[in-house]
């Protein structure tokens, strides 16, 4: 046995001990919910007209947490978990479905929405195949048809193979490798040091294997043909400064037949930037818009 043979065999073992791990830390973090829908948490008085809130691609609620305070003052607040993947057909209706499940398990008839990003597209899935449970949508930094700069496309096509193939052996790792990579997608230069930071630490944790079968899906998406037939009135909420989902935002506009338009500092997650700013404008537009809700 020469050196280099050893060498490689200890470079194999280290590297299978650390595939475990990484494994193993998934599983602490989502193995429990694989299979399990649908998920959410609830928040306020069911009294009060009802609420749903869908996260982005990276399925990270912690985005709300300055939002979902300030709107329990006026909604009971239903903040949905997308679906893990394990091998399911896993598409926009199938996740809508859930969505719908959800509002069943809480005896809700018909409940106004929230979406950011990917969520948005969910929303606008929910309301064109379960109509009847939607009051009205407020789409954050949201489409109706993916559309990808050069260097998006780049991503895509060349880093996000490498970052998947990784993935099965090391997929918290690689995870973290997305979160960092897809940072300078949704965090604009101009836009605070802690945004880009919050944003890695907490889509670092995301389950891997769902955020790219997410990802697969978004990037076929093409629905603009069904959008004008979303009847329930639409605040659509933007960044002024981004750079990802601004052209698909202006694209969404011009397609919806009821529609609102507020544009808030900041990049693709305003939310997050703007906490205050977006739970007023969405708060607002609910309450005069009839997004009263009804719960059975």
């Amino acid at each position: 046995e020469t050196p280099s043979m050893r060498t490689a065999a200890a470079l194999a073992a280290a590297a299978a001990v650390i595939s475990y791990l990484d494994h193993a830390q998934q599983d602490r973090t989502h193995g429990a919910w694989i299979g399990t829908t649908p998920r959410y948490r609830v928040h306020g008085d069911r009294a009060k007209p009802p609420l749903v809130v869908i996260p982005g691609l990276d399925g990270c609620t912690v985005f709300f947490q300055g939002v979902v305070p300030e709107l329990v003052r006026d909604f009971f607040v239903v903040v949905y978990d997308l679906p893990l993947y394990h091998g399911q057909n896993y598409t926009f209706s199938y996740i809508a479905e859930d969505v719908a499940a959800a509002l069943d398990e809480l005896a809700i008839e018909r409940a106004s929405i929230i979406g950011e990003s990917f969520g948005g597209v969910v929303a606008q899935h929910v309301a064109l195949e379960h109509s009847e449970r939607v009051e009205a949508l407020v789409l954050l930094s949201s489409l109706a048809k993916t559309e990808l700069t050069a260097v998006v496309k780049f991503k895509l096509h060349c880093l996000l193979p490498l970052v998947e193939f990784l993935g099965r052996a090391f997929p918290g790792t690689a995870q973290t490798i997305f979160a960092k990579v897809h940072a300078s997608d949704v965090v604009e230069a101009s836009e605070p040091a802690w945004a880009r930071s919050l944003f890695v630490k907490e889509a670092s944790w995301a389950h891997h294997a769902s955020v790219m079968q997410r990802i697969k899906i978004v990037a076929a998406l093409d629905i603009e043909d069904r959008v004008p037939r979303i009847a329930a009135p639409v605040l659509l909420v933007r960044g002024a400064d981004d750079s990802f989902t601004g052209h698909t935002t202006a694209r969404l506009r011009s397609l919806l037949r009821r529609v609102d338009v507020v544009t808030l500092p900041g990049g693709h997650l305003p939310h997050v930037t703007s906490s205050l700013g977006f739970a007023r404008a969405a708060r607002d537009f609910l309450l005069s818009s009839g997004g009263r809700g009804k719960v059975s």
